[in-house]
């Protein structure tokens, strides 16, 4: 029992090193944007993401088999729509109700589950969920809020990137999640690439140093090591876990955006963070029993 905890403790630190790491997802994207097209910085960022990878696990692909293959692929898949719908979103909506839609995926999570294995959270779960989404909503959401298509499409890639968390779970116990979590990169990237020849005009590198020192971080800190760490949480700690923490991203855009843009943040907002890690408290911290989930009989 006491190794199990350890290893979910170890499992959330690695899902909050994930996140924070996304988190800073957002800045460099706007940044890299202004010299390259969506399509084109999608595939040369997983390009180079899995090509760092495969050097440095190379040895580890030896083991790698055909069920591995397809799995890695359904994962690639179910990340490249969810990032499509976000970029597709992020174009009609503002970037902070982005912020709040993409954070539904601590809900969505735990509702597919419920419909694929009859497992209703308990009521401390549940708990959790409604005080870090009231918390994203508080730092995200204005007066005055309503839906408009773009946050629709946002809350699609919300829906898709659960169902991309959930798979990872599943076949992270199955296969070597390094493996796992990088051949998933190679999928995005021929993605990428198909998009860029259909829909865009050209295909081109950044001209600049900075747009290189950005593609590389994309690449490199989010696509690679990002992954990396996602993956290997989601086999050491509960889905339940690793979804709370990833829908807490906002509160490291926000943080990055005040250390490295000079945004200020506002009373409200550090209130919304404050809840954010109350709520995400109330699920990984240690509990005297590790029974979260109430399983209806068949």
């Amino acid at each position: 029992m006491a190794a199990d905890r350890k290893h979910i403790a170890l499992g959330d630190l690695m899902m909050l090193a994930a996140t924070m790491i996304f988190g800073a997802m957002t800045i460099f994207s706007k940044q890299i944007l202004a010299e390259l097209e969506v399509f084109n910085m999608v595939a040369l960022r997983f390009l180079i993401a899995f090509a760092a990878c495969l050097a440095v696990f190379h040895k580890r692909y030896s083991r790698l088999d055909k069920e591995t293959f397809l799995h890695s692929g359904v994962l690639g898949t179910f990340l490249f729509v969810s990032y499509l719908c976000m970029v597709l979103g992020c174009k009609y909506t503002t970037a902070s109700n982005a912020g709040f839609m993409m954070s539904l995926v601590a809900f969505f999570t735990p509702l597919i589950i419920l419909v694929q294995e009859r497992v209703v959270p308990g009521r401390v779960q549940i708990a959790s969920i409604i005080i870090t989404l009231v918390g994203v909503g508080l730092m995200c959401l204005s007066p005055g809020f309503s839906l408009n298509r773009g946050d629709l499409i946002c809350v699609m890639s919300a829906f898709f990137y659960s169902f991309q968390m959930l798979y990872t779970e599943r076949y992270a116990h199955k296969h070597d999640p390094i493996v796992l979590g990088t051949l998933q990169l190679a999928f995005v990237s021929v993605y990428g690439f198909i998009f860029a020849l259909i829909l865009e005009d050209s295909f081109r590198l950044p001209v600049s140093a900075a747009g290189w020192w950005q593609l590389l971080y994309l690449a490199l800190g989010c696509g690679a090591l990002g992954f990396i760490f996602q993956t290997s949480a989601e086999k050491l700690s509960p889905t339940s876990h690793t979804t709370l923490i990833y829908a807490s991203e906002p509160v490291f855009v926000a943080l990055f955006s005040f250390m490295m843009l000079g945004e200020q943040i506002s009373i409200r907002q550090m209130a919304g963070i404050l809840l954010v890690f109350i709520g995400v408290w109330i699920t990984v911290r240690p509990k005297k029993t590790d029974e979260e989930l109430i399983r209806y009989a068949d």
